[in-house]
């Protein structure tokens, strides 16, 4: 078959996991005309992710989606780690400066059949079965082929195209993308079960022990994701069976702890890494096809989804003329930086979790709980878990800052537009200030600003992904970043 338009395609996302979905909301909900292919025949039912942090919470408040969520979910506010029975963290996350407080327990095909409801009623429905297996760029324009289940073969051309297919990505394979730095091997045995014990229900729980480790995530229904951690080269082989799980339990959980029913078991493995780039030409990369997570700390799926509302909101800018193409540039310079920070701290993490030498896990035992009840160290903590750290302030990828800055996550996601700027102002609308605006007037949304003074006087820009692009800035600060973000021509 010769090379076709694919039905007016202007954006082509492959893999329709919770990374894919959020992407093609973002841009159909913005009137770009988005196709989803998927190569599995049916949607994921298991469960690969759990915990939906309290950034990506307030990030589906712009897609109607918290509140749906939320009732589906197990909100949880503890988080307590115990060392060879002796608890030395106890995060409560009551007083986080959100309006999700608690890490929501909620499965990841939950979380994909949300996004799929709100991509479905803004007319787009995913295709199955289908497979890029190859592709190749031209000017302005990407050639894929694409394999169906019934196995023909279509050729198709789109302006652009975006990987979300996962930490075996084709589309990564087919940029010959290399993954960066040593590969940080970890092995996991999972289970869904009914634990017997007398521990409350909806607190995060993590046990360990002389190099073992084991973390109980709540899960709806009373059931909870046991999770085992083994070093390389020591996870058993073959299936999953409840002795391995009921000695697991006996040495990381406290004593008369019990394995009642098992719903699911398995095993996986994770090299924990980053890619070398985000994107080429036209293609670009995000979720698990551009960084590898440890499941600790509940990271890996969050991350993907915000990767999305990053670049969604931009590339769908450049593709309605909005924007010129050089905004895509900081997809990459904002989210790789973000990649590399939480792919350093979960290692950081999971080498803590499997300490054996008798004076570190004694240090672990006795010191660690002195320094991990301090205010300081317990409010980066709880930012970091969840992710309201995440900053592009200053290139590093997040922030302990109390102070607020350009860069910074906007504190209120509720006073913003769904979709577009807001710019915010103080007083009396500024004389002037739509003519200043001028051809980016159908990008943001203008609203007075009444009660927060943490803003100052002058003009706050929060951008659609709900960062801070200027804060308490003047007029002509204002024209400037519209000059050499978005670069199209102002009136004045």
């Amino acid at each position: 078959m010769n090379a076709a338009e694919s039905s007016d395609t202007e954006v082509l996302v492959v893999g329709a996991g919770p990374t894919g979905l959020t992407t093609a909301v973002e841009l159909a909900r913005r009137g770009v005309k988005v196709r989803v292919i998927d190569a599995a025949a049916a949607p994921t039912v298991e469960t690969r992710a759990l915990g939906v942090q309290p950034r990506t919470l307030e990030l589906f408040e712009q897609l109607d989606l918290s509140h749906a969520a939320v009732a589906d979910g197990v909100p949880v506010t503890n988080f307590r780690v115990f060392s060879e029975n002796k608890q030395f963290l106890d995060l409560d996350l009551r007083g986080l400066d959100s309006g999700y407080p608690y890490l929501l327990m909620l499965r990841q095909p939950q979380v994909e059949a949300l996004l799929r409801g709100r991509l479905a009623a803004l007319g787009v429905t995913v295709e199955r079965g289908v497979a890029l297996t190859a592709l190749t760029q031209g000017p302005g324009e990407v050639e894929v082929e694409l394999r169906h289940g019934d196995g023909s073969t279509e050729q198709a051309r789109v302006p652009w195209l975006i990987g979300c297919d996962g930490a075996h990505s084709v589309v990564r394979h087919q940029l010959d993308i290399p993954f960066i730095g040593q590969a940080f091997e970890e092995n996991f045995a999972v289970a869904d079960v009914e634990m017997d014990w007398s521990l409350p229900h909806d607190v995060f729980y993590s046990f360990l022990n002389r190099g073992n480790f084991v973390a109980y995530f709540p899960m709806p229904e009373g059931l909870h994701r046991l999770t085992i951690a083994y070093r390389p080269g020591e996870a058993p082989s073959g299936d999953v069976d409840y002795d391995e799980l009921q000695e697991s339990v006996n040495r990381c959980a406290p004593p008369g702890s019990r394995v009642g029913e098992v719903t699911y078991a398995g095993r996986f493995q994770i090299h924990q890494r980053k890619v070398a780039r985000h994107s080429v030409g036209r293609v670009f990369l995000a979720g698990d096809a551009a960084h590898v997570h440890s499941v600790v700390g509940g990271q890996g799926m969050n991350t993907g989804i915000q990767d999305a509302f990053n670049l969604g909101w931009k590339l769908a800018a450049v593709v309605n003329s909005q924007a010129r193409a050089e905004l895509l540039d900081t997809y990459a310079a904002e989210r790789a930086p973000v990649a590399h920070r939480l792919v350093k701290g979960t290692r950081r993490a999971t080498r803590m979790t499997l300490l054996r030498n008798p004076l570190a896990t004694a240090g672990r035992r006795h010191i660690a709980p002195h320094v991990t009840s301090q205010p300081v160290v317990q409010r980066v903590l709880r930012r970091a878990l969840t992710q309201l750290d995440v900053s592009y302030r200053d290139g590093s990828g997040g922030t302990n800052s109390t102070e607020l800055s350009s860069g910074d996550r906007f504190p209120n996601i509720s006073v913003l537009h769904h979709s577009k700027y807001t710019l915010l102002y103080r007083g009396a609308e500024p004389a002037g200030l739509r003519d200043v605006i001028g051809e980016h007037l159908d990008l943001i949304d203008i609203r007075q600003n009444s009660d927060d003074q943490e803003l100052g006087n002058g003009l706050t820009l929060v951008r659609p992904d709900g960062y801070i692009a200027l804060l308490n800035c003047a007029t002509h600060e204002l024209s400037e970043y519209l000059q050499h973000t978005l670069g199209r021509r102002n009136l004045v």
